[in-house]
């Protein structure tokens, strides 16, 4: 059902900063807390898709909002994270790209409230689309926390 983005920021090589909140160790710590956060959610997401071979509307509409809720753990989980200062930024667009999404979820599944062949339709291409768009606002976000961990 979806492709998920792997946001593995990676074994980035840290320098030490002053402070503890921007210590190496706290640096690794986000890691490694950033990385278990995104292999729960992938394997959440995982597990939510193969359940949901959507037999039926009911069914297609039961597997987003388990999806819908696989995002909103992610996010949960995301905001309980200890992130550094310099990442701080990031770290907020990286949430902010994922309540996109699932603000996408709600919309879509309140769609399917009245379902026809034409709303069926237009969910199938809103979920392809918002999944699409946050899959490239994550891996900006991505992107931009890797950059700035490997340069701090």
């Amino acid at each position: 059902m979806m492709s998920v983005v792997a946001l593995l920021v990676g074994a980035v090589a840290l320098a030490a900063c002053g402070d503890e909140a921007n210590s190496r160790e706290a640096k690794n710590a986000y890691v490694r807390e950033l990385n278990a956060a995104q292999v729960e959610f992938a394997t959440n997401a995982e597990t939510v898709s193969q359940q949901g071979k959507a037999a039926s509307i009911g069914q297609y509409r039961r597997t987003l909002r388990h999806f819908e809720e696989t995002i909103e753990d992610f996010t949960t989980k995301l905001r309980g994270i200890t992130v550094p200062d310099v990442v701080q930024e990031e770290h907020e667009q990286l949430i902010a790209a994922l309540t996109r999404f699932g603000t996408d979820f709600e919309k879509v599944t309140s769609v399917l409230n009245n379902p026809n062949a034409r709303t069926l339709g237009e969910a199938q291409n809103a979920i392809t689309t918002a999944t699409q768009q946050a899959n490239a606002r994550i891996e900006a976000a991505a992107a931009a926390i890797d950059s700035k961990l490997k340069d701090a």
